[in-house]
């Protein structure tokens, strides 16, 4: 059974913030090493591309780190799942004809929604969605975003 409740912040935040509970402090935190991740040579081209834009995002907001390589991939590869699954069900439409001559839900909408679970979950992980950002600080100017955006650094 996975663990209950809201996940902990990192131990470098609560000091930030001034949580005034210390003796509940993990002081031993990993810290991981500095780095962008590296995609392994043997993925598919759909999913080096979006290996490739995730961790130039991931690496804008500083968050990129090598030891997330697999948990990336997994990312990358649901989402070209997903975007596999949903060009069938376009292609083909949310209902089929069974055996039996009677209309059965389309096998990829199967694929698609599973698909659709992982991403989500690996990208509150990743501080891919809006809410997942807003729990994400970043100091000495990393994540500061376009330089063309006027409110980049305003948060």
């Amino acid at each position: 059974m996975g663990r209950r409740g809201v996940p902990p912040k990192p131990t470098a935040l609560r000091i930030i913030e001034g949580d005034k509970h210390t003796e509940r402090y993990n002081h031993h935190e990993p810290i991981p090493r500095s780095g962008r991740p590296e995609c392994p040579d043997d993925v598919a081209d759909a999913v080096r591309e979006i290996w490739d834009y995730t961790v130039s995002e991931l690496d804008a907001m500083g968050i990129a780190h090598p030891c997330d390589r697999d948990t990336l991939l997994v990312y990358c590869e649901a989402v070209v799942a997903h975007r596999r699954a949903s060009a069938l069900v376009a292609k083909s439409g949310v209902l089929q004809k069974g055996l039996h001559g009677g209309f059965v839900r389309n096998p990829a909408l199967i694929i698609q929604r599973d698909s659709a679970h992982v991403i989500r979950a690996f990208a509150q992980e990743f501080g891919l969605t809006p809410s997942a950002r807003t729990r994400i600080e970043q100091k000495d100017g990393a994540g500061s975003g376009d330089a063309g955006n006027p409110f980049a650094g305003a948060g």
